[in-house]
């Protein structure tokens, strides 16, 4: 299959979802600055879905570039993954309405789990039919990305499922500080040679 293509389609479905949650932004019917305040919910939430928009959109740059092949396998992987980020939206507009409400953030967990798994699905895709094609440097560089190791360590996954169950059971509000820190210091951090890509 053309990379290029699929990379195409999936920079097409990411700039619309990031699209979307901009217009889910309200305007005032005030014109007083402070009518904004109101709107300082979803602004928090909206800032930390672009920014998990940003950093998953770079991870998947770097793999896509890695990567020497596309196989049906990789594909259909890319599109539950874009399946799996759509829901950010609908979700970021909800928790955006009260950001300690429980069922909002119950639900941003649940897409959140969800986007996880088809992101580990995508990343194990690529990494073992690049391995069984021969191209073992693709598939080393793919599992050596952060956050490839960071969501295949099953001590870290069980850690992150307690907190994030006590979270949601007592403090609603901190699952979006949780969701923060993991964009900033796991997703961000790339491999030394993804500046060297082009």
């Amino acid at each position: 299959m053309n990379k290029s293509r699929v990379e195409a389609f999936t920079d097409a479905v990411l700039a619309i979802i990031l699209t979307i949650m901009i217009l889910e932004f309200k305007t005032p019917e005030s014109f007083e600055l402070k009518a904004i305040t109101l709107q300082i919910p979803y602004l928090i939430s909206y800032a930390v879905g672009y920014l998990f928009i940003g950093v998953a959109w770079y991870n998947h740059h770097y793999m896509f570039s890695k990567t020497k092949l596309v196989t049906k396998r990789i594909y259909w992987a890319n599109n539950f993954w874009m399946f799996s980020t759509s829901f950010l939206p609908v979700a970021t507009s909800w928790i955006g309405e009260d950001l300690n409400a429980q069922g909002p953030q119950i639900f941003y967990a649940i897409i959140y789990t969800i986007w996880s798994a088809s992101y580990i699905l995508l990343s194990y895709l690529i990494a073992k039919d690049n391995d069984e094609q021969g191209y073992k440097n693709v598939a080393k560089s793919i599992r050596q990305m952060k956050i490839y190791r960071y969501l295949t360590n099953w001590k870290y996954l069980l850690i992150q499922t307690i907190v994030l169950i006590i979270i949601l059971i007592y403090l609603p509000v901190l699952q979006i500080v949780l969701v923060l820190w993991q964009i900033i210091f796991i997703g961000s951090r790339t491999n030394p040679d993804s500046d060297k890509l082009f």
